[in-house]
């Protein structure tokens, strides 16, 4: 009997270790990339990224340049869209190998959309106004999505699709937020929008103040939450935010002072001890991404962590420049993109 328990004890600890598996970034080998015409991916910096399931992934980026991966990751096909080389495509939102939908920041701005797997691409939205800044998007299904973007006289600008993208139209005016002065959203990652359930949705701010604005639909008031991120400066705030179970984790920081240990982390609506350094990130991270259970994973410009919500604990896995990091909508897999081009898998 003596031995029967010493073999359970031993079993609970190597399955408590299993439950603690240790997550790497592994860099894909850029030889099994295929560039189209005009792309050169030193000068690509990639912040829109979908994971469709374990095959499908699509990213997009600066240059006007996108890629697209159906063997899980193995090789990637890149393009650079010839009418638009100077777009910097932010965020994209893919639903199988065949449709996405992507949008642009800075002026013009743009929303296209393929049905053809990227062969070509359709202008559904174009706007030369310097005032508008698009943001991030997201979808509650193939049919209903929101976008987000700066404000536009004192109000954040939301735009609303019910056809899978094909047409974005203006929320109604009484529901767009007001911003504070100074306060605007960052496009670091297009996960600064999320939504979920079946018509909430919410997205988080920065510069001279930084809060989390919660809608119950496109057609209700947001209720609106002060960050303890940093903030205060154009440079700083809320970046990105996920949502887990009735909890809503918030990443940013001084994107200036990439890092700097200190209020770049925030449960939303909860107060936080900033004393203690192990529950902060290493450093400004531009986005949050749940793996599973408590595991979540941040990636900025100074490096990649692993954070463990039950213990409260951030641990730093690599020390590259990371722009956006997503799971699979369906599966496992998970990959991670930024700035000159690199695509990688954690695994």
């Amino acid at each position: 009997m003596k031995i029967l328990k010493l073999f359970v004890g031993f079993l609970c600890c190597l399955l408590a270790i299993n439950s603690q598996a240790q997550q790497e970034v592994t860099l894909l080998d850029s030889n099994t990339f295929k560039l189209g015409e005009g792309v050169i991916l030193s000068k690509v910096s990639f912040r829109g990224l979908c994971v469709v399931n374990d095959q499908i992934i699509w990213a997009s980026g600066s240059r006007g340049t996108v890629a697209k991966s159906t063997d899980g990751g193995k090789t990637f096909n890149f393009q650079q869209l010839k009418d638009y080389p100077k777009s910097d495509f932010r965020d994209i939102e893919a639903f199988d190998d065949k449709t996405a939908v992507m949008l642009s920041s800075g002026t013009p701005a743009y929303i296209l959309k393929t049905v053809d797997g990227g062969e070509t691409w359709e202008e559904i939205y174009k706007n030369m106004d310097t005032a508008v800044f698009l943001d991030a998007m997201d979808f509650w299904n193939s049919q209903k999505g929101m976008i987000v973007g700066d404000p536009i006289k004192g109000k954040f600008l939301l735009l609303q699709t019910l056809n899978g993208g094909d047409t974005w139209k203006l929320i109604d005016q009484k529901y767009l937020p007001k911003a504070e002065k100074g306060e605007a959203i960052f496009a670091a990652s297009g996960t600064s929008l999320k939504c979920w359930g079946n018509n909430e949705f919410g997205f988080v701010t920065g510069g001279m103040f930084s809060s989390f604005y919660k809608f119950k639909s496109p057609n209700s008031i947001a209720k609106k939450i002060n960050l303890l991120i940093q903030q205060g400066a154009n440079g700083k705030g809320a970046f990105s935010f996920v949502k887990s179970n009735k909890t809503f984790l918030a990443v940013g920081g001084d994107y200036m002072k990439d890092s700097v240990r200190y209020k770049n982390y925030d449960e939303i609506g909860v107060n936080l001890y900033y004393e203690d350094m192990g529950s902060m990130p290493f450093g400004y991270r531009s986005c949050i991404e749940k793996l599973n259970g408590n595991i979540f994973i941040a990636c900025g410009s100074n490096g990649v962590d692993v954070f463990n919500y039950k213990t409260k604990i951030w641990k730093n896995i690599n020390q590259q420049n990371f722009n956006v990091v997503k799971k699979a909508k369906v599966g496992n897999a998970v990959f991670i993109a930024g700035n000159k081009g690199k695509i990688g898998k954690v695994e």
